[in-house]
């Protein structure tokens, strides 16, 4: 673990170069003049390093998870809990990124034009700078896609802006900018390294670039962006082509045929440990910490902010053990809804009676000491996924590492065998390694299911309908809180559907003699969705500074 500390820097120095409210159409004000960059290989590395910190931080419970159907902010009137309840709008929008990318992709047309062509061979190598160029290719796709998947076609600058040319950019159709980010990701992968040494975990290698394209050609593909009803390319949408699930069959097949990552062992322990795991693909590293554990800590621990909160939607979403549906209906399912679940139950929320931090067992009943308190869970959970039981944060303190999984080959997994099924059906495999069947089955595998590891007790030889809905339910499990589901929902177009009713909970009641007794509780908070939503808004200040700009529908 030491030598993760040598690449924490790339996600913890910071490298100041412009004021924070920088967008598309900013002067370059405040940014370091470019040959004390470029005549020093440190500011030069530094400069790469303030790109990385642009990434997606990751752990976002009370924005992107919260106000969805996975969990609930225990705090009440959270910003999850206005955005879940369809309280936002353009001049009141969560999960911006806008400013942030574009301050992104600015800065890497920075580097490619201003520092790189500059940089002496005798500071950095031919090579060396060639391989910078590829990362920066990299987070500049990474960054295109994290405004494509929000809001549809949007201003693409290929180019750094000039403070004399014209900034009111029109928006591209959405087919440009998943070309153009495809593109990006081809031009980058042919020169990134398949690996680094341990001292450079966390930077972008092949495989990070062949990932990104593999999901950014799901999205194109999903019915969101694929609509049959909408043939023709436009600002919101992709011309309608059904291959585009074999192109993205076949991005996440090249992944796999590089042969090189493979899921860890241990699903728990996943999230813990950075050392010698080959699932991840690249994640977002911070340093040593115990805020995340106390931020989401059960109330009844000194200073636990509760945090969040698991649904019972998504509670019930885990299988039994042998793969069987839980079942309500099922009186040995409902006597004890904790026992003989899917391992991953246990391994990502906290509920009562399980043992936590080694000093007690949570209590979640009624008047139970993780029920009371103004940060009490609303569900009667707890998160537990992410979590270190050695990052304890009262009495004798302790901290951990976290590591944010960006992309990682359990989700490859899932893109592969999504994008499989749509283009050929679950038990075709075109030639590649696996099926789609089989791509699920090494998940569950993994997962520690006893029985229905393939899915041949649910779904049917070849069809794929099945198939669809296991992988859904799959990805709903094996992803939890890993900031895919908001989007997820909106992509496969049945947002409306599962967000438009409250989110449910679990009362639990203990009796004199210490039995429980379980009852469904249907309307924790409520959730709202319309149309309009499968989109974001552009948000209103960027509308005033930029008079092209067109907005997305209903906004």
């Amino acid at each position: 673990m030491k030598n993760l500390k040598i690449l924490y820097f790339i996600f913890c120095l910071g490298w100041v170069l412009a004021c924070s409210d920088e967008t598309i159409n900013s002067d370059r004000t405040g940014v370091t003049p470019a040959d004390i960059v470029y005549n020093d290989s440190t500011r030069s590395f530094q400069f790469i390093t303030d790109l990385y910190s642009h990434l997606p931080t990751g752990y976002r419970f009370n924005e992107v998870v919260c106000s969805t159907d996975e969990a609930v902010w225990a705090v009440p009137n959270s910003s999850a809990q206005r955005w879940g309840e369809g309280a936002w709008n353009p001049s009141n929008l969560y999960d911006n990124t806008f400013a942030t990318c574009y301050r992104g992709i600015r800065r890497s047309f920075i580097f490619e034009d201003e520092i790189c062509p500059y940089i002496p061979d005798f500071i950095i190598s031919k090579n060396g700078k060639t391989q910078m160029m590829a990362q920066v290719q990299f987070l500049r796709a990474y960054f295109n896609f994290e405004l494509l998947k929000r809001f549809g076609g949007y201003p693409l600058v290929d180019h750094l802006l000039s403070d004399t040319e014209d900034l009111n950019i029109p928006r591209n159709t959405y087919d440009e900018c998943v070309d153009y980010i495809v593109g990006l990701c081809d031009a980058a992968a042919e020169v990134l390294p398949v690996s680094y040494s341990t001292g450079n975990f966390g930077r972008a290698t092949k495989g990070a670039a062949l990932a990104l394209k593999a999901r950014v050609l799901l999205y194109a593909a999903s019915p969101l962006f694929n609509d049959s009803g909408k043939l023709g390319d436009d600002l919101e949408h992709g011309a309608y082509n059904p291959a585009k699930w074999e192109k993205a069959a076949q991005a996440a097949a090249d992944v796999i045929q590089m042969g090189i990552y493979s899921l860890y062992d241990n699903y728990a322990n996943f999230f813990l440990n950075l050392s010698g795991n080959n699932e991840i693909i690249i994640s977002r590293v911070a340093g040593n910490s115990n805020g995340l554990e106390q931020d989401n800590g059960p109330s009844g621990y000194t200073g636990g902010g509760g945090g969040t909160c698991p649904t019972w939607d998504l509670a019930s979403a885990y299988e039994m053990e042998d793969g069987a549906p839980f079942d309500w209906n099922n009186p040995e399912h409902s006597a004890n809804p904790f026992a003989g679940r899917d391992p991953r139950f246990a391994q990502s929320i906290l509920y009562n009676g399980v043992r936590w931090m080694q000093t007690r067992d949570i209590e979640t009943f009624e008047g139970g000491i993780d029920k009371r308190g103004e940060n009490a869970t609303l569900t009667s959970f707890y998160l537990r996924k992410f979590l270190d039981r050695n990052a304890q944060w009262y009495g004798n303190t302790g901290q951990a590492n976290h590591s944010f999984p960006l992309i990682r080959y359990g989700e490859l997994l899932l893109n592969y065998a999504e994008a499989m099924n749509e283009a050929y059906g679950p038990d075709v495999n075109h030639g590649y390694r696996l099926t789609a069947r089989e791509a699920i089955q090494l998940i569950r595998q993994r997962a520690r299911l006893t029985g229905n590891t393939d899915l041949s007790v649910s779904v049917p030889a070849g069809d794929k309908d099945e198939m669809r809905e296991a992988i859904r339910r799959e990805r709903r499990v094996e992803l939890a809180f890993e900031e895919h589901r908001h989007l997820d929902l909106r992509r496969w177009k049945i947002a409306e559907t599962v967000l438009n009713h409250p989110v449910s909970g679990l009362k639990i009641e203990k009796d004199a003699i210490g039995n429980f007794t379980y009852t469904p509780q249907p309307n924790v908070q409520n959730r709202v969705f319309n149309p309009k939503m499968y989109l974001y808004p552009f948000p209103q200040t960027e509308k005033a500074r930029n008079s092209n700009l067109v907005q997305n529908s209903g906004w």
